[in-house]
């Protein structure tokens, strides 16, 4: 055990020096798992310094100096090769500034890409340049900054834009967004036998995945066909309210997210969705957990592009609309999806002020029994100089924003109540082209899902029965539901429609 005596701490038997000594080579081994000529440098390093005492010394501590200077001889070849190990940091340095390159190289050509194309990466978290707002709180940028747009033309290329397809599925809603960076989000999917005619129309857009997927409310005319398309597309996050409901249509939706292990993520007032780092997208209602109507369950969504805005309104009623206006929300937009296809129940006079658009889309089906959209809220909207657009009338409507402007393929429809029914031969707007064509198209015959014709003869299901703007159930004159709306409508159209008989007033079935 001699050897000791030539290391460094051990040389004397003092005991507080060997413990130190010991946690200094536990820590030179240590270093060699990240270096190796690091660790040879640590480890030579007390060699160096004690040998070169020796040297000094080697006459009083009686050596000759042979062996004073050997080990100091051995601690520098040690540490000279430790060095000539040392890892190089510049080809490293290179390397790394020569990825960051090639990937600016990169960006702008995914920028040229058509809006259309979408990207197979996850939907990425917002990160914009500018100052973020709290959450949940929308603030567009003033209209008249010349310094703003510069800016916004910065971030963007020439060709990138935001795409509002206002999808004609007649009285329901579906609504598919394109980003400027490519990703895709479907806001609702119409009725159950609209999943088809959704699924074809975002196949003509080229779309290859949907990167965001909204069900804005469980009912029907939103969500039906969207079990088709989740089971036609992949498919990356899903918002939809904490809300529920025992129809069939429903469980179908939630079967075909559980088929693809999805989740889905509750959708409240206050959050963000992380889509486009250029497209800010906020989620302002709703903003309670219990509402006596599923149509305040409504998901609310706000997209600001740039100096543009847009407000998704789903069938949200006056209810949410008070509850938005409570919190605070910064609700101003250029576009206005009118909530619940303009019933009378939505678009109060105060929600409207505080929006103050200049473009309405109302998505309509053209003779709905419903009577939408209602006398007064095109009234509201024409009062306040907006332009309205509707799909009863222009069919599917195409919105366009480059950050800094709006364009819309449609021409503004003229102010006036609800649609006349269409019929065979009837001239109908083309909804695919950039110009507001009219083309003479036959009418198909309506699907039982919509419309069951009367029967020639009298029966039981002629009798007429009352539903309301907002309910699933149907009643008979005089039950204390329709205090608020009273549709007629024959009890076999009613049961075709998915509606239920009131269990207060016992209407007949």
């Amino acid at each position: 055990m001699n050897i000791l005596r030539y290391i460094p701490g051990f040389r004397s038997n003092v005991r507080w020096k060997k413990i130190i000594a010991v946690l200094y080579y536990l820590i030179a081994l240590l270093m060699f798992t990240s270096s190796w000529g690091m660790g040879l440098l640590f480890l030579a390093a007390p060699f160096i310094f004690f040998s070169f005492v020796d040297v000094i010394r080697h006459k009083k501590k009686g050596l000759t100096l042979t062996k004073a200077l050997l080990p100091l001889v051995l601690s520098l070849a040690v540490a000279t090769v430790g060095l000539a190990n040392m890892p190089d940091a510049a080809p490293t340095d290179t390397a790394s500034i020569q990825t960051q390159a090639n990937k600016q190289e990169v960006n702008p050509a995914q920028k040229t890409e058509p809006v259309s194309e979408t990207e197979s990466e996850k939907v990425q978290p917002v990160s914009e340049e500018k100052p973020e707002d709290q959450p949940g709180t929308v603030t567009p940028v003033p209209e008249e900054k010349p310094q703003a747009a510069t800016e916004t033309m910065v971030e963007t290329s020439s060709n990138s834009v935001l795409k509002l397809h206002f999808i004609d599925v007649g009285q329901a809603d579906s609504i598919l967004v394109q980003t400027p960076k490519g990703k895709t989000m479907l806001v609702d999917a119409g009725n159950n036998a609209d999943g088809n005619a959704v699924l074809s129309y975002l196949k003509t857009q080229d779309v290859k995945k949907i990167d965001v997927l909204v069900g804005t409310h469980p009912h029907e005319d939103h969500i039906g066909g969207m079990d088709t398309v989740i089971n036609a597309f992949p498919i990356g996050k899903i918002y939809m309210p904490r809300a529920t409901t025992t129809t069939k249509t429903y469980e179908d939706v939630l079967n075909a997210i559980a088929s693809k292990g999805l989740k889905i993520t509750a959708a409240k007032g206050g959050m963000s969705i992380d889509i486009d780092p250029t497209v800010k997208t906020d989620i302002l209602a709703p903003n309670s957990s219990s509402y006596d109507d599923l149509n305040n369950y409504s998901a609310v969504i706000k997209l600001t592009y740039g100096k543009t805005s847009f407000l998704l309104d789903g069938d949200a009623e006056d209810v949410s609309e008070q509850e938005m206006l409570a919190k605070g929300y910064n609700l101003k937009a250029d576009v206005l999806k009118v909530g619940h296809h303009g019933s009378n129940s939505s678009t109060t006079p105060a929600f409207l002020k505080a929006v103050s658009p200049k473009y309405a889309v109302i998505s309509v089906g053209a003779g709905n029994s419903y009577g939408h959209p209602a006398p007064e809220t095109l009234a509201g909207l024409a009062s306040t100089g907006v332009q309205i657009y509707r799909t009863d009338e222009a069919g599917t409507i195409v919105i366009t924003s480059d950050g800094n402007t709006i364009k819309i393929d449609k021409k503004a429809s003229p102010v006036k109540p609800q649609a006349p029914p269409v019929s065979s031969g009837t001239a109908s707007k083309s909804s695919s082209g950039s110009e507001n064509k009219t083309v003479v198209v036959p009418v198909p015959a309506p699907s039982k899902e919509k419309v069951t014709p009367a029967p020639l003869q009298p029966s039981k299901n002629d009798v007429t029965v009352y539903i309301t703007d907002s309910g699933e159930k149907y009643h008979k004159d005089g039950c204390r539901y329709l205090k608020k709306s009273k549709i007629p409508i024959k009890l076999s159209e009613a049961k075709a429609k998915g509606y239920t008989p009131c269990k207060v007033c016992g209407p007949p079935q």
